[in-house]
């Protein structure tokens, strides 16, 4: 008979919270890991660390996709550019096949850009990251600046409940600022 697998060993408040690679991005795993020693280091309990660290990796997500939104963006209209530009210049050298289809390019970027618009949430993915890192330097700043003769379980689940209303209305504008694109209404 097999055994059963103990169960996994307690986290103390002076441990640094273990995520797993498989729910951090690779390029935050840099970042979390800076976050994680900072964090760690100040023997905090396990659920404000555990806090910090979420809005961490939401933050890092938030700057991911503002760099992907930048990426979709410009993706159509580089080309589109680009391929206008050149057609221009491409039939005054008298390549009139090439520049009509330099042309052409262009506007097959220009309607594909135009009917499925890509990358108009960059803003509010870059504001929702520094907004998610102004809350947390505020809450890290509360905890610095803590007494340190308060318990310190009370002092952060108060800190926690300070901030919770400041993460739900990060939570809802980017919630709003996504479901806001939704143009394409049935219109029968």
């Amino acid at each position: 008979m097999a055994e059963q697998p103990s169960p996994p060993p307690r986290i103390s408040n002076a441990e640094p919270i273990v995520l797993s690679p498989d729910t951090v991005p690779t390029e935050s795993k840099v970042v979390l890991a800076a976050t994680r020693a900072k964090i760690g280091s100040d023997k905090m309990p396990s659920d404000l660390r555990d806090q910090l660290l979420e809005l961490e990796e939401w933050a890092t997500l938030n700057r991911r996709d503002a760099r992907n939104d930048t990426i979709a963006f410009w993706t159509l209209k580089v080309p589109a550019i680009l391929a206008s530009a050149s057609a221009g210049v491409l039939a005054h050298f008298d390549l009139t096949t090439v520049s009509v289809f330099a042309g052409a390019v262009a506007g097959v970027c220009v309607i594909i850009d135009g009917v499925h618009p890509r990358g108009m949430l960059r803003n509010a993915h870059l504001r929702a990251h520094h907004d998610i890192r102004i809350l947390i330097s505020n809450m890290m700043s509360e905890w610095r600046s803590r007494n340190t003769n308060a318990n310190i379980r009370n002092v952060a689940s108060k800190i926690i409940r300070d901030a919770e209303k400041e993460r739900q209305r990060i939570a809802s504008f980017v919630r709003d600022a996504e479901t806001a694109l939704n143009f394409k209404e049935d219109k029968r």
